[in-house]
């Protein structure tokens, strides 16, 4: 989605954006420049809690939502950050003309509109050197209106100039069942929000971990299996399965919707690791 405001942008508001430094900083510091209060989206909008940032996400779609997922999943990708502005945009007089300056003024108060990218993605290479992408998720009905397509072509040489990979991701290129499986566990990844310590964490993905090694029939009743011998939790060993897929301790096809009713057979053992090395790193 290419956002903007949709109500009237005073300059009072635009300054106090910028105070509050909306669009600024990396990781668990940046403030995206639109949030769920901030404008009346035509979507549902939600806020997710990152693994990658340590902040919480807001998205103003169903598809910025699912391509978030996306890119939290993706080892490559470092940091995210959603609604960027093109703060300086406005300083480019080399790719606006007069006119299409003009229209990208609030008609009723003359403030510039501060044209945003969905997500700015900044991902390692092979060599470990950092770089950025730029990319909008584009809606069916962002081409209803040649002014959007206008805004598209201004952001696009935004980014041209800058050097930097943008991109327009439509609802088809976004895998939706991969995102749906990845926010199914995402909120496992850390069982310390759950009040679980290291000690617990460590020991019983260990038992889970052996069961699913020596472990025969379904997903189910393997869980079930562990709840009855370990746990006095009910759902506790559900909880430990997600935890371990969103480690990626075990895997699945996450291109096929997961099905606790399929054989265990199709689990792949990706790194199965001892007490000690559990407590290091599932928190």
């Amino acid at each position: 989605m290419m956002s903007k405001f949709n109500y009237d942008t005073s300059d009072a508001k635009l300054q106090r954006f910028i105070k509050e430094g909306r669009g600024q900083g990396r990781g668990v510091e940046y403030l995206p420049w639109l949030n769920v209060h901030s404008i009346a989206s035509r979507g549902r909008v939600s806020r997710v809690s990152s693994w990658k940032t340590g902040r919480v996400h807001h998205f103003l779609s169903d598809n910025e939502t699912r391509y978030f997922y996306l890119c939290e999943w993706s080892d490559a990708v470092i940091d995210i950050r959603e609604h960027y502005p093109l703060m300086d945009l406005y300083e480019m007089t080399d790719i606006l003309d007069d006119d299409l300056a003009k229209k990208l003024m609030d008609r009723k108060t003359g403030t510039p509109h501060i044209l945003t990218s969905t997500f700015l993605l900044t991902m390692k290479d092979e060599q470990g050197q950092e770089r950025h992408f730029a990319r909008n998720i584009k809606e069916a009905r962002d081409f209803e209106k040649n002014s959007v397509i206008e805004r598209y072509e201004v952001i696009r040489r935004y980014w041209y100039k800058k050097g930097i990979p943008w991109a327009l991701v439509s609802s088809s290129e976004i895998n939706a069942v991969r995102a749906k499986n990845i926010e199914w566990l995402h909120a496992a990844r850390r069982l310390s929000d759950w009040s679980y310590s290291e000690y617990q964490i460590a020991g019983e993905s260990q038992l889970l971990m052996e069961l699913l090694i020596g472990g025969r029939g379904s997903i189910k009743n393997l869980i079930e299996r562990f709840d009855s011998q370990f746990s006095e939790e009910p759902g506790k060993g559900l909880l430990l399965f997600k935890h371990l897929l969103a480690r990626k301790r075990i895997k699945l096809d996450m291109d096929k919707p997961i099905d606790l009713n399929q054989s265990t057979e199709y689990i792949e053992i990706a790194d199965y690791k001892g007490c000690d090395t559990f407590a290091k790193d599932s928190g």
